[in-house]
């Protein structure tokens, strides 16, 4: 008898103790039950793909063979990765490339023909491509860069409670430091969370959140995002 009195009263205990911790919750702390608000550096390598379209050079054979070589902008240049690839194919570069790369495209394995040379930040363990490249005895040509990453938002600034526009600012972290990426928001600009078929609006990228941003490089650590996915 007295054993089953004091289970009741541990159950109740526990019942208001829990009660307690709930309201205390509730009131002082916002919580987010929905994660994605970790702070882990990247692990991954990063990637920069690309397409030669079109190689037009008096000197040049035909059908020639290409290899594109990346150099490692840090300290100092260093080389990291290679790929051979063909006029119209992709190439295909991974490593740790950030901040900066500095890609060299030869003729074959002689790197006194160097065709062009293209550089381009990286932020860590991001996806970058770079499509229809042509070169003509200028600096290499292209449309634009495509850049796929992810971070933590670091803060956010809307143009509205209901608009896509405005802009975030999304941090990674890797190897002990923090790369702060601004990321431009349009009414263009795709918000998704989840399975959310509706596409949010800009209030809904809350701070502290992980996300994936899909967009277009822009002139130094800028992004012009066409979509954003709540992690």
């Amino acid at each position: 008898m007295h054993t089953e009195v004091c289970a009741n009263t541990l159950k109740i205990y526990l019942f208001f103790l829990f009660i307690s911790l709930f309201a205390v919750l509730g009131c002082g702390l916002d919580v987010d039950f929905g994660g994605g608000t970790e702070d882990d550096d990247v692990e991954k390598n990063e990637v920069i793909e690309g397409s030669i379209d079109e190689v037009d050079l008096p000197d040049i054979s035909e059908n020639p063979s290409l290899v594109v070589k990346a150099y490692v902008v840090k300290n100092d240049t260093l080389e990291c990765c290679k790929d051979t690839t063909l006029e119209n194919d992709r190439f295909y570069i991974e490593g740790n490339l950030d901040p900066k790369a500095e890609l060299r495209i030869f003729e074959g394995e002689n790197e006194d023909h160097l065709l062009g040379t293209i550089t381009v930040p990286v932020f860590p363990g991001a996806m970058i491509y770079i499509p229809d490249i042509t070169i003509d005895g200028g600096p290499p040509e292209y449309k634009d860069i495509d850049v796929i990453f992810e971070g933590q938002v670091a803060s956010k600034n809307c143009v509205s409670d209901t608009s896509r526009s405005g802009s975030i600012k999304v941090e990674i972290s890797s190897e002990s430091r923090e790369t702060e990426v601004t990321v431009n928001l349009t009414s263009a600009t795709t918000i998704e969370r989840g399975d959310d078929e509706d596409n949010l609006p800009c209030e809904e990228v809350v701070e502290g959140r992980k996300v994936e941003v899909d967009g277009k490089l822009r002139i130094g650590e800028t992004v012009d995002a066409e979509s954003i996915k709540i992690l």
